[in-house]
Order: structure tokens, then C-alpha cells, then sequence
């Protein structure tokens, strides 16, 4: 008997049972929320703004956005077009787990918008799996009614993790534009923090500092928890408020800086003063949409007015090593002269770059020399004291200057 009819025999001899369904009990209403389908609540909360801008420039931000290819030239934030904030939704999801995967589901979702200087959050919450459908139908028909979204690793995470369980329950997924504002504050304060999680952000920023806030570790055992639960305990029920108000908490704070990272974008020389970005990682962000021009003012503006900023002589050499390449890729030579004489003069790269400027463009070996003395001297004393490099990199920056201190000795001798 060949494979075939061996199988065809199993199936007709074959007891299928199939175990029925277990009722689902009906849960006891939720404080402050309103049913909106079986095993979904919904509620809306109110948060009211002190200052919030009228319109935002989403093409300043975003290159795949900011120009047509036939557009030539920079983009200015007063010529392009804008959108009425209320366009805007902000999005965050809370799931059964922070790595995604096939079996991650999100059950929690708060979809934010401007109306004048409030901010209206819209949260749904589904009770239990069969909710799945309605859920993300819900959370879906809130997204598609802005015209950009903003999330804070919403692209990587919340965003992609929505659209694949819309596959799954056979829901056309969301298509959106979206702002994923992580990515500007790694590039903007990372130099400030260890980590750029969104807590972290809330400190540097906003100053704030949550206050019996439960982690985000602890989100999806509390729901897995409810889920089991045929009646809530007091306690369940006070966890459950705590991941609410996390969910709820983590929209107010991402349109909070939101707002601060569209303003270094729309006003990139206030917002470095105000906000204390880094100028080369907004530089290298303005770079990037071909807004040149605005970059080198930003960072000239880093030069000349040093009273301005706190920042540390790192992140302002390199804004200023930054500038220097940016008029050497031009050929502005007036702009790099200024720009290597105003360097620190502690620095290996200062002295370096001294050396440079003037054994090629002014033709004066004897100050050049004397600048690669001074930062052969400079990586010496660090060797010693076992400070600011690695010992590789001593080795490495030593044989470059002494290769480099030989040739302008060379050419002294030469012109003596």
C-alpha cells in the first residue's frame, strides 16, 4: 500500500474531538473607561500644554520627505511647506514583550493629537486576546486619520510589530509617515547620557523625574497576570492603573520632545543655545536633509561665540573639526583658516591641524614645525599619565607626527 492510501485510511479511522471553547467570562466594568467592543475599552484624558506652535515643518526633518528630485538648493524652514499640528498623532504601544517576536501581542494603546494647546489622548485597552481584531482595527483607524505620526523607537519596535499583527488577523496594515524622534536625540544628547532611553530624555529635557512609575520590565507580566484572573484583586487593580498612566505618561513626554527636537530643526542656532545639542550631531542631521548652509552657521556660530555654550572641549572641537572639513570639501580656505586658529590649543588634533594649516596654506614651516612639536609633546604627556587614549592610539598618533616633524625638518634644512 503506497503512502497515500496509508494516510487516506488514518483519516477516515480517525476521531477528531475537538474540545469546546471555554466561555469567556464577562469582567466587571473599568473605572473611567467605556466599552467600545467586546474585550476592548477605550478612554479619552485631556493634558492641557503651556506653548505649543501652531504649525510644524515635517520636511525639515525628514529627507525622504524634504524635496522632489527635481528641487534644487537648501531647505529653508520659512519657504517650505508646513502642517497644522492637529495633522500630528503620537503613538506608543504597550505588549506582551519589549523583543518582539510572533507571539508579542500589543494590548495597550495611546494615540495623542494637538486640539489648540491641549493634547487629546485616545487609549484603548483590550482585555484579553479575542479582543485582537477590534484592538488594532480601533488603534489603526486613529493613526490613518493623521497625517504623520511621531514615536519614540516606534520605527523599529511599536511600528513594525503593529503591522505584522495586522497580517495576522488578515487587517490592511497601516501605511504612515512617521517621525521616529530617537534617532535625532541619540544624534543630539547622546553626549549628555549613557543611555537615550526616553526616561533618560525626560531628565535631561524636561527635567522630570517620574514618581512611583512602574519599569517597563514589569508591563506585560501585569496584563498576562489579568488576563488569568477571573475576579481583580486590589492590587491587581493598582498595577493595572500604574501601566495606564506609564502608557499615558510616555505620550505626554514624547510630544514634550517632540516639540524641542522640531524646533532645533526649524531654528537649529537657538535651539543649540537653548536646548544644549550637540552642534555636530545637529550639524550632521542638517547635513544630511541638504541644508548646508544652515550647518555651517551653526557651527560658526559654535566658533565664534564660545561664551554661549557649556559644552566641553571635546564636543566643541569637534564641531569645530567638523566646520574645518566642510570648508576644506569647499575650498573656502578663509573659513578653514579661521576655523583651525580658533581650535583649542591643548588638543592633539588643534596642534595637528595648526601643523597643517600653516606648512601647506601659509607656507611657514617654522610655525608648523612648532605646532607638531607642540602636539608630539601633548601625546607624550598623555602617554605618561595614561590619560584620554588608548595605548594604540599613542603609538599610532606618535609615528604620524614624528613621520610628520621629519619632512618639515627636511624642508627647513632645504630652504636654510
Amino acid at each position: 500500500m503506497d503512502l497515500k492510501s496509508r494516510l487516506t485510511l488514518i483519516k477516515k479511522s480517525e476521531t477528531v474531538t475537538r474540545t469546546p471553547r471555554k466561555e469567556v467570562l464577562a469582567r466587571e466594568p473599568l473605572s473611567g473607561w467605556e466599552r467600545a467592543a467586546a474585550h476592548i475599552w477605550t478612554r479619552v484624558v485631556d493634558i492641557p500644554f503651556p506653548q505649543v506652535p501652531e504649525q510644524f515643518f515635517p520636511k525639515l526633518m525628514r529627507r525622504e520627505y524634504s524635496r522632489s528630485a527635481s528641487t534644487e538648493g537648501p531647505l529653508e524652514a520659512g519657504t517650505k511647506e508646513s502642517l497644522s499640528l492637529d495633522r500630528l498623532a503620537f503613538f506608543d504601544l504597550e505588549t506582551t514583550g519589549l523583543s518582539g517576536g510572533s507571539g508579542t501581542v500589543a494590548f495597550l494603546a495611546t494615540v495623542a493629537h494637538f486640539e489648540g494647546r491641549d493634547l487629546v489622548l485616545s487609549q484603548t485597552f483590550m482585555e484579553d486576546y479575542p479582543g485582537e481584531p477590534d484592538f488594532l482595527e480601533i488603534v489603526c483607524g486613529q493613526l490613518l486619520s493623521a497625517e504623520w505620526i511621531a514615536s519614540y523607537n516606534g520605527a523599529s519596535f511599536d511600528l513594525p510589530l503593529l503591522q505584522s499583527r495586522c497580517v495576522v488577523n488578515r487587517i490592511p496594515p497601516p501605511l504612515v509617515r512617521q517621525i521616529d524622534i530617537l534617532h535625532d536625540c541619540r544624534r543630539f544628547w547622546a553626549y549628555r547620557t549613557e543611555s537615550c532611553t526616553l526616561g533618560s530624555m525626560e531628565e535631561i529635557l524636561l527635567s522630570k523625574r517620574r514618581v512611583d512609575d512602574i519599569p517597563s520590565t514589569l508591563v506585560p507580566r501585569i496584563w498576562l497576570d489579568f488576563v488569568k484572573a477571573q475576579t481583580l484583586h486590589e492590587e491587581q487593580r493598582a498595577l493595572l492603573q500604574l501601566v495606564w498612566r506609564h502608557n499615558l505618561e510616555d505620550v505626554i513626554s514624547l510630544a514634550e520632545i517632540f516639540l524641542i527636537v522640531e524646533s532645533a530643526y526649524r531654528e537649529p542656532q537657538r535651539a543649540l543655545i537653548q536646548h544644549a545639542i550637540d552642534p555636530g550631531g545637529l550639524a550632521s542631521s542638517l547635513l544630511r536633509l541638504g541644508r548646508q548652509l544652515e550647518a555651517k552657521r551653526a557651527l560658526i556660530c559654535v566658533r565664534d561665540q564660545p561664551q554661549d555654550f557649556a559644552f566641553s572641549a571635546k564636543v566643541r572641537m569637534k564641531a569645530l573639526r567638523q566646520l574645518a572639513a566642510l570648508a576644506r570639501q569647499e575650498r573656502d580656505w578663509e573659513l578653514y583658516r579661521q576655523t583651525v586658529l580658533a581650535m583649542d590649543d591643548d588638543s592633539i588634533y588643534g596642534c595637528v591641524a595648526k601643523a597643517k594649516l600653516y606648512e601647506h596654506l601659509e607656507k611657514d614651516i617654522t610655525l608648523a614645525l612648532t605646532w607638531a612639536l607642540r602636539a608630539r609633546d601633548i601625546i607624550v604627556r598623555l602617554k605618561e599619565k595614561n590619560e584620554d587614549l588608548e595605548a594604540s592610539k599613542h603609538t599610532e598618533f606618535l609615528e604620524s607626527i614624528e613621520h610628520r616633524l621629519g619632512r618639515l625638518r627636511k624642508k627647513q634644512g632645504r630652504r636654510n
